[in-house]
């Protein structure tokens, strides 16, 4: 293996290790770093071994509806949150199908950046990372979900393709409902 190769090796590990540590599934690793499933299990074992901080991670399929981040208020908010973090990461930008294919290791390290950004920002129940992953995805699609501008606070938010909503974020629409206080 030459310096280059050894490096590109290195990279997938770190990033299957905080992947990992966010609680990604298996196959969701395997995607983005292009490692073996023997090789994340080995990973997370290791880790569980060293002692770091890793969770049971979950099993089964990945979410895959995009309706659930715009089912309420609250989770619309949060997904707006996360969005207005990919946006800074400059990961929404383009016109491409499927950003994360094109070099999927330098997107999940990029998102992993996001995703930790986005955590301490959350109001209440953030996003766990398998959700943000396939929203972040979603998004970037343009498919199902896409960015709109708040007619009230000129803010972003997130909406989906199928629902009809006021022109209002989420944040301007829960203001509206709490009862004023004189």
């Amino acid at each position: 293996m030459n310096n280059q190769a050894i490096l590109v090796q290195q990279q997938r590990m770190a990033t299957a290790i905080q992947m990992i540590r966010y609680e990604a599934r298996t196959r969701t690793i395997r995607l983005a770093t292009k490692l073996t499933e023997d090789q994340i299990r080995r990973l997370y074992r290791q880790a569980r071994v060293m002692g770091a901080a890793v969770a049971t991670r979950h099993r089964g399929r990945s979410p895959t509806q995009a309706l659930q981040y715009t089912r309420n208020f609250a989770v619309q908010l949060e997904a707006s949150i996360l969005a207005s973090v990919l946006t800074k990461h400059a990961m929404l930008r383009g016109r491409r199908e499927k950003p994360w294919l094109s070099n999927s290791l330098h997107y999940a390290q990029r998102f992993c950046v996001a995703y930790g950004e986005y955590v301490p920002l959350a109001q209440q129940q953030p996003l766990n990372f398998e959700q943000a992953w396939h929203f972040a995805r979603t998004l970037a699609a343009r498919s199902e979900l896409y960015l709109q501008r708040c007619t009230r606070c000129a803010s972003h938010f997130v909406r989906d393709t199928s629902t009809i909503l006021h022109g209002q974020c989420p944040f301007c629409r829960l203001r509206e409902q709490l009862p004023r206080s004189r």
